[in-house]
């Protein structure tokens, strides 16, 4: 993605010292300014190239593509804008004075959006590089509230600033500059959810092609020396076929696999190959252990590093990328939550919201039982067993929690299913945030555009599953697809791999976060931190992925907290 910084003078504001600060400093850095208007410089990351639109009073950064049942002429709202196009783009308003009015982030989050102000100025970015604090020095702190809430809940780091003085726009919202940032969530999941209910299992499947036919043939263009992941994985198979489909000059199909059954899925990966008539790069997952230095570099942009929590596979895969020389990648991220992976109870429960005592003789009931292993009684009375928590976690005890993602809070009646498809595409904008990988190439999710979200959003639970997880996108795309992808029930499991890094690891692991900047602010429970990071412990309990968590958020807190005592230190 091309990245971004924009310097707005507010309304009555007539200086440009700062602006001239802002377009020294970018120059300096290699970064390229554009004057927008009198009162409004862009500026792009250095070597990329600059993806931008004017569309009416809109000034769109980024990938833009039509839609197909879009409306025609200049759009005037928001609103408007995100039924027009859809793509990885931020949308900028201008006043016809020239001054900057909103900022809008496209639905599906990809390219971030910060919001920052001096007195007399507006600073949009999608990260905050140091020579841009420099220039323009806004008062920052870090916020330990918000910083225990994304520790419960990490998939809130993709909408939530960390900082306080950052404002960070939503996916599908937008911030209006008037005296203050005025926030509205102009997209919102709920508007789409069930819409296509009385859609036949034909048209589904049909409609279920085309958008995402369209999302990878959009997502591949104009992507220089091109790279897919070939994972042996239903999401990325598919995505995979529809880009053959294309016949564009792929240079790589990536595999990579662990060295434990489970996580090698070269039986799934290698007949598609074949099928497609291509040769996989093969990529094994080392076994080694973490480094102090891999964990300083987890969190190195404005986000907590959650997108490269696996820095050694992360690193492996970078340099691979580089030596091929690959300058965008696609992938199949985002489909376990738009096809629906959790089938379950959720989803009769859904159906049951829908259709009341007529679900009770629907065909999802009883292959609810048989895939859970349960009574059709027990489904619907929704007695399923409840797993103890095998670890209490780490977590200090009465941490706050932060308000319901804006996705969310005004859908009260969305069924439990259409829930927990909605908070995993939340969790989407995260594969496009900063890692070794996104360093070297543009790593885009076809299944996470804003098409192929609101289609899967409109069709039902029962739908999208058909009896096991997945089921309509298995039906839609089984022609294309392996026998072998087409109907496995497993699925890659990387449980061991991760356990047996964090266990190599545990002797930088532990003074990491017993002696670092979460125990110090009170955020995690040094005792039972303590008993987690065992060999014992691992092995009984695991809880590898919330040692993880909280590792990058303190590789996050030493990060800010070094950069913004050096902000202070730096004379204005």
């Amino acid at each position: 993605m091309t990245p971004f910084t924009l310097i707005a003078a507010k309304a009555g504001v007539e200086t440009t010292d700062r602006i001239d600060r802002f377009t020294a400093a970018a120059a300096a850095r290699g970064w390229r300014a554009i004057p927008l208007s009198r009162s409004v410089v862009l500026a792009v990351g250095p070597g990329a190239a600059l993806d931008f639109q004017t569309m009416g009073a809109w000034r769109l950064v980024g990938d833009v593509f039509p839609r197909r049942d879009g409306m025609a002429g200049a759009p005037e709202c928001a609103a408007d804008l995100i039924g027009q196009v859809w793509g990885r783009y931020v949308a900028l308003r201008l006043r016809d004075d020239g001054r900057l009015a909103a900022v809008l982030r496209d639905p599906s989050g990809a390219l971030d959006a910060l919001l920052l102000q001096t007195a007399d100025h507006w600073i949009v970015a999608s990260d905050l590089p140091d020579w841009l604090l420099g220039a323009v020095r806004p008062a920052l702190q870090i916020d330990d509230a918000r910083v225990a809430g994304v520790l419960q809940d990490p998939t809130r780091t993709w909408d939530v600033s960390l900082l306080n003085g950052v404002d960070s726009v939503t996916p599908g919202g937008c911030l209006l500059l008037e005296d203050r940032p005025v926030a509205q969530q102009v997209w919102r999941p709920s508007a789409f959810v069930d819409t296509a209910a009385d859609l036949t299992l034909d048209a589904a499947g049909d409609g279920l092609r085309e958008v995402v036919d369209e999302s990878v043939s959009q997502l591949s263009k104009r992507a220089g020396v091109l790279a897919a992941e070939l994972s042996g994985g239903l999401d990325s198979g598919i995505v995979a076929t529809s880009l053959a489909r294309l016949d564009p000059p792929v240079r790589a199909w990536l595999h990579s696999y662990g060295a434990a059954p489970e996580s090698d899925e070269r039986a799934f990966a290698l007949p598609l190959a074949e099928r497609l008539g291509v040769t996989p790069d093969l990529l094994k997952r080392p076994d080694a252990a973490l480094s102090q230095e891999d964990l300083e570099g987890l969190s190195s942009a404005f986000r907590p590093g959650f997108n490269a929590m696996d820095p050694v596979n992360d690193g492996i895969a970078a340099e691979r990328l580089e030596a091929l020389g690959i300058e965008t990648v696609l992938t199949g991220k985002g489909g376990d939550a738009v096809f629906f992976q959790a089938f379950g109870e959720e989803v009769f429960a859904d159906l049951r919201q829908r259709r009341g005592l007529r679900a009770l003789v629907s065909s999802t009931l009883p292959a609810v039982a048989r895939w859970e292993g349960r009574s059709i009684f027990s489904v619907v009375a929704g007695r399923r067993a409840r797993p103890s928590d095998p670890q209490a976690g780490f977590l200090a005890p009465d941490a706050p929690t932060l308000a319901p993602h804006p996705w969310l809070e005004a859908a009260p009646t969305i069924g439990p299913a259409k829930r927990l498809q909605i908070v995993g595409m939340l969790d989407g904008a995260g594969f496009s945030a900063a890692s070794l990988q996104t360093r070297v190439a543009d790593i885009r999710h076809p299944l996470l555009s804003q098409p192929v979200m609101e289609a899967c959003l409109a069709l039902p639970a029962d739908v999208l599953t058909l009896g096991r997880d997945r089921g309509l996108a298995r039906l839609a795309f089984a022609a294309r697809l392996t026998p072998q992808i087409a109907t496995r029930r497993s699925k890659g499991d990387l449980t061991a791999y991760y356990g047996r890094l964090i266990a190599r690891s545990l002797d930088v692991l532990r003074p990491w976060l017993l002696d670092g900047e979460l125990v110090g602010r009170g955020l995690i429970d040094r005792r039972r931190a303590d008993q987690a990071l065992s060999a014992e412990q691992l092995i009984w309990r695991g809880g590898y992925r919330d040692i993880m968590v909280a590792a990058t958020m303190e590789s996050w807190l030493r990060t800010w907290r070094s950069r913004l005592e050096t902000l202070g230190r730096s004379s204005p």
